[in-house]
């Protein structure tokens, strides 16, 4: 009987290289193409956190603006420093971080956040400004860590809650108590208007962050303060990471926004709306340009290469008020919590004001 060769057929050194070599490169390409899903995944995510903030500031802007008072009062501040020379995304462009304040009065359905005591009413002195933190005004603070308040003081004349606050015998600290705490004002609007001029600066300045004429409250009482773990303070916040808020007013004479630090673009501060200050534009300066409506009692503007007439801070002319007029458009930069995008995105919100 003849015996049959018998061969075992296996694989060549190269032929076994060759296949390592191709499962290597399918997985190489298997970890890019799973490390980009991953990056586009926390991307998307980080996206739809920045419009879901967008959508409730850009709402709360629309639900305020549209009540707003015009026989009320509005006190704009508007402030702005060179943006940091080193890695820092200037996203609008302009050269310049804005820390912009606005105060003013709205119809609407208003309801106090704290239940102890709730209070209802249908008139609100409203603030939007960006907050100090633990004592940190918002220029001092990371970009993606500041935070944008929103503080509603119902004007009431409930018999049941407490008067706290007398304006011609106030404390600084009283002040801040008043500013950050509380959510009403136990006065009508024409009991507001009417304030002295020399109280009401030191009101201005606690709610705006700014020094208003001659007041002297101590700075560290100023402005609305954020502690993220002081359960008395977070009824005022409203959009946390943001990183810049400017606003500006429609200029139907200069037929651009009102203000603007480098209006023409080229570099030079000759034309600016700010007022100059030695060392740029700053924030603390007593030069801060703003406007306070109406005229009378204590109306005034103050934007720099701008004259305006105060017997024409009135509703009458509301439209043409540098600062404030037919619409207001406001500028802010929104962060995610995660940091995914770490410059931010910057969005543009206008809102009309005009009959």
């Amino acid at each position: 009987m003849n015996n049959k060769l018998r061969t075992n057929k296996a694989f060549t050194l190269i032929e076994l290289l060759v296949a390592i070599g191709i499962l290597a490169i399918v997985l190489s390409f298997a970890s890019v193409i799973f490390r980009v899903s991953i990056d586009a995944y926390r991307t998307a995510i980080a996206n739809a956190e920045i419009m879901q903030k967008l959508r409730a500031i850009t709402n709360q802007f629309n639900a305020d603006f549209k009540g707003l008072r015009k026989d009320g009062e509005i006190f704009v501040i508007w402030a702005a420093r060179p943006v940091p020379a080193a890695g820092y995304e200037d996203n609008d462009l302009d050269g310049y971080e804005r820390f912009d304040r606005i105060m003013f009065f709205a119809d609407g359905d208003f309801h106090s956040y704290r239940v102890n005591p709730m209070v209802r009413g249908n008139v609100a002195r409203v603030t939007y400004i960006l907050a100090r933190r633990d004592g940190v005004i918002a220029q001092g603070q990371a970009r993606a860590e500041r935070m944008l308040v929103r503080s509603q003081h119902i004007l009431t004349a409930d018999p049941a809650l407490a008067v706290f606050l007398d304006p011609n015998n106030v404390s600084d600290q009283q002040l801040y108590q008043w500013n950050n705490r509380y959510e009403y004002e136990k006065m009508s609007l024409d009991e507001w208007k009417m304030i002295p001029l020399v109280n009401k600066a030191n009101m201005l300045s606690v709610i705006c962050d700014v020094r208003v004429g001659q007041s002297n409250i101590n700075e560290q009482v100023r402005g609305a303060e954020i502690n993220p773990a002081d359960p008395n303070s977070i009824h005022m916040l409203l959009c946390e990471g943001v990183g810049e808020f400017k606003i500006q007013g429609w200029n139907d004479a200069l037929q651009r926004w009102v203000p603007e630090v480098d209006p023409d673009g080229d570099g030079a501060l000759l034309d600016t709306d700010f007022i100059p200050a030695q060392n740029g534009i700053e924030l603390h300066s007593e030069e801060i340009p703003g406007v306070l409506y109406p005229y009378p009692p204590n109306g005034g503007v103050r934007i720099n290469n701008i004259d305006y007439p105060e017997n024409q801070i009135d509703e009458a002319h509301f439209d043409m008020i540098p600062g404030l007029g037919r619409a207001l458009k406001f500028t802010f930069t929104l962060f995610d919590s995660k940091g995914i995008i770490k410059e931010g995105r910057t969005f543009t919100h206008i809102v009309y004001l005009g009959n």
